[in-house]
């Protein structure tokens, strides 16, 4: 039983707590109840959503969602973590149409032109992508999502001037996210991440090194439409490990992380180079 009794709107306090600390088991196990207790609680299913949504469990986020939009087709934030979840999940001309049927409503939506970015960025229409970038940046002021993809995409075109540009304002963001909360891992994996795009494969493991001694394993984290977990923190290790030729440090990273998620194929592909 929660503190605040057996209520739907209880256990759906206690789901808000435990999705912020990270704890996505229980706020699962939480909204679970509260929509057990009352099935027209679209806030709790909204949240349940996103749970699953971050703990990599796109399929079912996206059933989840497509339900509450179905129930409130002009209430925008469903909307738009629908359209993240089906990106999440490959199907990126679905996210295009909801990230385009939000702008076509509300044509300054940050989170939407973001998302359209993602959208050009996963079928390789670099130039794309950072149009709608520099749309988003232009409406919503600096945030290192926008500069980030912003950044990898420009980089992509050939435009080192404003990849260059993008990717330094991420930084300076990181390193100001980093001052704040020197204890906690996400600043550190991203600027591992900026790092990495910048093909500073020292940095960049300097950077994982510091996230993986901040990390617990059985939590997944998310800063800045960024989400991560331990596994993912071994993986860059050892993807950079591989850029800088140390192999057998890339190998024995790859073991480790097949012994801990044997279907994991980039982590077969590390152990067996």
């Amino acid at each position: 039983m929660t503190f605040g009794g057996e209520s739907s709107e209880s256990y759906f306090d206690e789901g808000l707590t435990a999705s912020k600390k990270g704890d996505l088991a229980r706020a699962i196990e939480f909204f679970e109840k509260a929509v057990q207790l009352d099935k027209t609680f679209l806030a709790a299913y909204h949240q349940l959503a996103k749970c699953y949504l971050r703990t990599g469990e796109s399929r079912r986020a996206v059933d989840i969602l497509q339900n509450v939009v179905s129930a409130r087709p002009n209430q925008i934030p469903p909307r738009l973590d629908l359209g993240y979840a089906l990106l999440e999940a490959g199907h990126t001309q679905e996210a295009r149409r909801q990230f385009t049927h939000i702008i076509e409503n509300d044509a300054a939506n940050t989170r939407a032109h973001l998302g359209l970015a993602y959208v050009c960025f996963h079928e390789a229409n670099w130039s794309g992508a950072v149009s709608e970038a520099k749309t988003a940046l232009a409406q919503g002021g600096p945030n290192f999502s926008v500069l980030f993809i912003l950044g990898r995409a420009a980089k992509l075109t050939g435009d080192l001037e404003i990849s260059v540009q993008a990717l330094e304002e991420a930084e300076g963001l990181i390193a100001k996210s980093i001052d704040l909360n020197p204890d906690q891992p996400e600043g550190y994996y991203l600027r591992g991440e900026l790092s990495f795009v910048r093909e500073s494969y020292a940095k960049a493991l300097e950077c994982y090194t510091a996230a993986e001694l901040r990390v617990k394993s059985d939590h997944l984290y998310v800063a800045f439409a960024e989400s991560f977990s331990r596994l993912d923190v071994l993986t860059k290790q050892a993807l950079c490990y591989q850029r800088l030729g140390r192999l057998d440090k890339a190998r024995d990273l790859g073991a480790e992380i097949v012994k801990t998620d044997p279907n994991h194929k980039l982590g077969q592909a590390l152990r067996n180079l």
